[in-house]
């Protein structure tokens, strides 16, 4: 039986009907179907959440769930190692308590988020798949 693939979910903020909560959450208790509950085909092994609120579901979810929550992008795509040790990654930059610029919009850290993960990528000669929840950009 082939191993299953391992992922990480990188997020900004992760409450109670968030974007995290309506992705990750799904990986780690399964996908509603008309028949019942689809069973996850990954493991999702490791979490980072970037900014912990007082609504916080996260940290105890992945606790529920035996997931490390790592202190870094880096860690948690490493698993605490010095290589990347996933096979895959799920990137949802949305909510959290961050700036705005003069057009009112606010500057989620998605793109540096990217370039940390693309970095642990570059350095470990490997390359896996990235979910991006969010546009990078807001316009082409």
């Amino acid at each position: 039986m082939p191993q299953r693939k391992r992922i990480a979910a990188i997020v900004t903020e992760y409450f109670a009907g968030s974007h995290a909560d309506v992705i990750v959450t799904k990986f780690l208790k399964g996908f509603p179907t008309d028949e019942g509950f689809l069973t996850p085909r990954v493991d999702l092994v490791s979490m980072y959440i970037d900014q912990i609120s007082d609504r916080d579901i996260g940290l105890g979810i992945a606790a529920e769930h035996g997931v490390t929550v790592y202190p870094s992008i880096v860690k948690a795509l490493t698993l605490g190692d010095d290589e990347l040790a996933v096979d895959g990654v799920l990137l949802i930059g949305e909510h959290g308590d961050y700036a705005w610029n003069e057009k009112q919009q606010q500057l989620f850290p998605r793109k540096y988020f990217l370039e940390q993960i693309c970095g642990v990528m570059a350095t470990s000669g490997r390359g896996v798949p990235v979910f991006n929840d969010k546009h990078l950009s807001y316009n082409w």
